[in-house]
């Protein structure tokens, strides 16, 4: 069977692209229901995408289920379509819950936020921006160890701690992570969060751990080498 590529844009880094062979895998297996050979049975079929994009690398997966009749071989199952039951099982995707993950520097439980919001993004833009949100607040407490009574008290005291512009998009967090905490008084009035909105302060978290702790962490393993680079000449003098 010959394979036609198709357009197809990846869920994670966002890249539309042409899926040819190379890309994509695909299963299929029949589960036999009943004893009868007229008995019900169900085909299940999978596809693996992953994307080409050298910087990204995904794997999309999609699980497809659908009810039939069976009918049988000495050596196979073959699951014809049922008309009376047009819908099926249904079609399930698995997409990665963590695009980019967090460095192993980060707290834990803003490790499980961010990859809680990763996780989330397409069905709930507004839950994704809330657990920004609290990602922001706990490595802000963790890092610059600031804790106040509310997050905007614990920005203002970062203000003159992180580059301008850094310092608006941790805003950018507080105030679109606040419409889907803290939802308007008035119920009638409906804030939308975009999925792209709820992404980007994903994204923000993510600079933050490059910018705050794997910056860190890069500056105290230069400062240990250099101090064993004295120690070690201090020895060599001494001989």
């Amino acid at each position: 069977m010959s394979f036609e590529p198709f357009n197809w844009t990846c869920s994670v880094c966002g890249r539309p692209t042409t899926v040819v062979q190379t890309n994509i895998a695909t299963s299929s297996a029949s589960l036999d229901c009943g004893a009868t050979a007229e008995d019900a049975a169900v085909n299940i079929s999978a596809t693996l995408i992953e994307c080409p994009n050298p910087e990204c690398l995904a794997q999309d997966v999609s699980v497809d289920a659908h009810f039939g009749t069976a009918s049988r071989g000495s050596n196979y199952l073959y699951v014809r379509p049922d008309p009376a039951r047009p819908v099926g099982i249904g079609k399930f995707r698995f997409i990665p819950s963590v695009a980019k993950p967090l460095s192993g520097y980060v707290p834990r439980v803003v490790q499980e936020d961010y990859a809680e919001a990763n996780l989330i993004l397409q069905l709930s833009p507004k839950s994704a921006a809330a657990l920004a949100r609290r990602a922001l607040q706990g490595m802000i407490r963790d890092y610059w160890g600031i804790s106040k009574g509310t997050l905007a008290d614990e920005l203002k005291a970062t203000e003159d701690k992180c580059d301008p512009e850094l310092y608006l998009a941790l805003q950018g967090i507080r105030a679109v992570g606040n419409i889907a905490a803290h939802p308007e008084r008035d119920v009638n009035l409906i804030v939308d969060i975009e999925v792209g909105e709820a992404e980007s302060l994903i994204e923000v978290i993510h600079l933050l751990d490059q910018e705050w702790y794997v910056a860190r962490e890069k500056r105290r393993q230069r400062v240990v080498k250099a101090h064993e680079l004295a120690q070690l000449k201090k020895m060599e003098q001494g001989r």
